[in-house]
């Protein structure tokens, strides 16, 4: 299913001049954080209801749960079902799909920036070489899962495998809505941790937790160690956010419905554990 929508605060504040002069006001006077603290408190409480009601958010499983704050409600864990089949990568998340490939300089095209893989990595401040991380992912592809406020925000991992630490970075809080990616270069902009991770069926895989507006925490399960396909990797705290997963050339085979979707430079709507694409034979 195809979706590409921004609210109307978004359009106002990335979509106008004066809009845009306040967005860096509110940014520079930290008003993202300070939401964060209220949303964090017990006040907060009040919210979650009529958000629920207008959002029309499936509550089965939490019936009679009595939430401390909204942030405790917005980071609530439940069961998942995923897609079992090894041959198959799921998505990490609830989430609307953008697919974009990297050519063989190292490069991808997102709403009208050109992105580096050493963008995303900035591996000079850890240590790292390009060879640890941007020449692993020429050739492939670019997968951005976008997450709306009112999508359950924990993801899990898309395979068995294993990572060596996350990196993070510090960042500013840009919405993520698809007229605040034409206006600013998020992905590379926004705080952000990333690992890369050696699987058992795609080879290397590079996933990019990217936070967004008022979502002051991105909270991984663990730094290194071995993983399971559908385990919980983390959750984001409070809002829209995205997490991007940069495939080896030729691991992969997207799924043909989605590609008929993102083809078009529309979004695919996914539900974490659903199969997005098929091991390349």
């Amino acid at each position: 299913m195809a979706a590409n929508a921004n609210d109307k605060s978004v359009q106002f504040l990335y979509g106008t001049k004066f809009g845009r002069v306040l967005l860096h006001a509110i940014l520079a006077l930290r008003v993202p954080a300070l939401l964060g603290l209220v949303l964090r408190s017990p006040f907060s409480r009040f919210y979650i209801k009529s958000f629920i009601k207008k959002n029309g958010i499936d509550m089965t499983g939490f019936e009679g749960v009595k939430f401390k704050s909204f942030n405790d409600f917005f980071t609530r864990k439940k069961e998942i079902s995923f897609d079992s089949e090894v041959t198959h990568l799921i998505s990490p998340a609830d989430s609307l799909l953008s697919v974009y490939e990297i050519t063989e300089n190292a490069t991808f095209h997102i709403k009208g920036f050109d992105y580096t893989l050493e963008d995303f990595f900035e591996a000079e401040r850890f240590g790292m070489s390009k060879e640890e991380t941007t020449e692993l992912f020429k050739g492939g592809l670019c997968l951005v899962f976008r997450l709306c406020a009112t999508d359950y925000h924990r993801y899990c991992y898309v395979d068995n495998g294993s990572q060596n630490g996350n990196h993070f970075i510090q960042g500013s809080l840009y919405s993520v809505q698809p007229l605040a990616a034409e206006n600013f270069r998020l992905y590379t902009k926004n705080r952000r941790s990333w690992t890369i991770m050696t699987t058992e069926h795609f080879g290397k895989i590079a996933q990019i937790e990217v936070g967004a507006f008022s979502v002051g925490g991105i909270q991984n399960r663990i730094e290194e160690g071995s993983f399971k396909k559908g385990e919980e990797k983390g959750y984001f705290d409070l809002h829209g956010s995205t997490i991007v997963l940069l495939l080896q050339k030729d691991s992969v085979k997207i799924c043909e419905e989605i590609k008929k979707i993102t083809d078009t430079g529309a979004e695919y709507r996914v539900k974490i554990g659903e199969r997005v694409a098929t091991k390349h034979i």
